[in-house]
């Protein structure tokens, strides 16, 4: 009797990269074999081997357990194949293991072999088995937006749980080799292409903002910035020092080395007015800067403060940076009649116009870093007076008019004053004016540490003029001082001191 070849449908591999489940050799099972016979494998013929009535029976392969800690599924010894309902099962006399076969609707399947010795069972031998359906898990669907695989209706299988043999006794009858039969090509079916997960991508965190940029962005600027002025200082230092090789340069020099003598009687040394008035300077112009800054960038206010007597009610921030105007005003106010009252006024007033030619000298020898003569203690040189001049005089006063216009303290009312001195032209002053400070605080630290960093700092915060290391446990003092006030100014702080004179709320 002829004999067809069925296969069964391939699954997903069961390694990464192999092929799909069972392979090609597993996956085909004969059918059309004569009820009854067996077939055994040319090779090792002497191996007892068992076949269903109708068909071959494949080992099912192992795979993980279907409950936590459970054995592997399904259980060891279970074989898959291909039977008609009904039919009985033949085994070999001596010994032959039991095969359990899957029924399957197709009629009578037998298995076949090329070459082997048929055996025909003599005696009575029945083998009934009892299945009962199981019910497979369902996986990922086979294509994008698919139903799981396999379907609803497809997801049992018939399971064999009892096998009984009876009359094990068989008479072997050799019989003449029998001529292969051709079996038709297996239809493999290639596994549908596994959709990929779509993973899920980690929320990014939001990067902190200074202005319209984020912070990364700006510490790159500066760091591009700090190359860029190392830079362009040394290329400043070898122009200035090729300036002063040219004809008439160490002339003018010698003529004009950098200062000249007051012609005002002034008592040398900082009175401790002087010295306290300057070290509030420094606090009040760092918070004032950090507050300012607060203001220009702030898009949600911490907390808002409105004034006892009634007012338009403006964020805490603003609160701070106008009160630290009100008292650094008020120390300004101190320092100039102290100044005019000592006399010290004529140390950062000009009085000849020789400031110019010397102020020019003072600052080629700062370009060539061979440091002008320095005698703060009783002058200083004109460059630096210039810039004093510039700081009480001019920078200052200006940083007053224009944080008054942007104030709630400037008459909204006066239409005429208004149009005169418009808001806008008050902000494009204002921002500019704390840059200047900004730069010059670096510029003024930069130089006094490196013009003579023990001796300048006794001159200004321990009274003298000898060169310990006092000044500068005072100076550390009051850096520290500052630098707690900066930390410290957060709106938990400064809630309980803004409701003195207001009322703060969250919104």
């Amino acid at each position: 009797m002829a004999t067809y070849q069925q296969t069964i449908r391939r699954g997903l591999p069961r390694v990464a990269g192999g092929p799909g489940w069972p392979d090609v050799e597993g996956a085909v099972v004969a059918s059309g074999a004569p009820v009854g016979q067996s077939v055994q494998d040319p090779v090792a013929s002497h191996a007892p081997a068992a076949v269903s009535e109708a068909g071959a029976s494949v080992a099912l392969r192992r795979g993980l357990p279907r409950v936590s800690g459970g054995e592997p599924w399904p259980p060891a010894g279970e074989v898959a194949g291909v039977t008609v309902p009904g039919l009985r099962v033949a085994a070999e006399a001596a010994g032959a293991p039991v095969i359990a076969g899957v029924d399957s609707p197709s009629s009578a399947q037998a298995a076949t072999a090329e070459t082997g010795n048929v055996s025909t069972p003599v005696g009575n031998t029945t083998a009934e088995t009892v299945s009962e359906e199981v019910t497979l898990r369902r996986g990922l669907p086979r294509v994008a937006g698919g139903d799981p695989w396999p379907s609803a209706s497809t997801a049992t299988v018939q399971r064999a749980v009892a096998l009984q043999q009876s009359e094990p006794a068989q008479e072997t009858v050799p019989t003449a080799p029998s001529a292969p039969a051709t079996a038709l090509p297996a239809k493999t079916e290639a596994p549908a292409a596994r959709p990929a997960p779509a993973s899920t991508p980690k929320p990014q965190r939001e990067p902190r903002m200074i202005g319209s940029r984020p912070l990364l962005q700006w510490i790159k600027f500066g760091a591009w910035g700090v190359i860029g002025a190392i830079l362009a200082a040394g290329i400043i230092v070898l122009a200035a020092r090729g300036i002063t090789t040219l004809p008439g340069v160490p002339e003018f020099l010698k003529e004009y080395p950098g200062e000249y003598h007051i012609p005002v009687v002034v008592e040398p040394g900082f009175p401790a007015w002087a010295r306290w008035t300057h070290f509030l300077n420094i606090f009040l112009m760092v918070l004032i800067i950090r507050s300012g800054l607060q203001v220009r960038q702030q898009q949600k206010p911490p907390a808002f403060w409105t004034p006892k007597k009634g007012g338009k009610k403006i964020s805490i921030n603003l609160w701070l940076h106008t009160s630290l105007d009100v008292l650094w005003i008020l120390n300004g106010i101190v320092f100039i009649v102290l100044l005019f009252v000592s006399g010290h006024w004529a140390r950062i007033v000009p009085t000849s116009w020789e400031v110019f030619p010397n102020a020019a000298s003072a600052l080629l020898q700062y370009l060539t870093l061979e440091w002008p003569l320095e005698n703060g203690w009783v002058n200083y040189n004109s460059l630096q007076q210039i810039m004093y001049f510039l700081v009480v005089f001019i920078a200052a006063p200006l940083a007053i008019i224009t944080g008054l216009r942007m104030s709630e303290w400037w008459p909204q009312k006066a239409e005429r004053l208004n149009k005169i001195y418009p808001a806008p032209l008050a902000r494009a002053i204002h921002f500019p004016t704390m840059l200047f400070f900004v730069l010059f605080i670096l510029i003024h630290v930069f130089l006094v540490f490196t013009t003579g960093a023990l001796r300048n700092l006794n001159h200004m915060f321990a009274g003298t003029d000898d060169v310990n290391w006092v000044g500068f446990w005072w100076f550390a003092a009051g850096l520290f001082v500052t630098v707690a006030a900066v930390f410290l100014a957060r709106p938990l702080i400064l809630a309980p001191i803004a409701s003195l004179t207001g009322k703060v709320s969250n919104r």
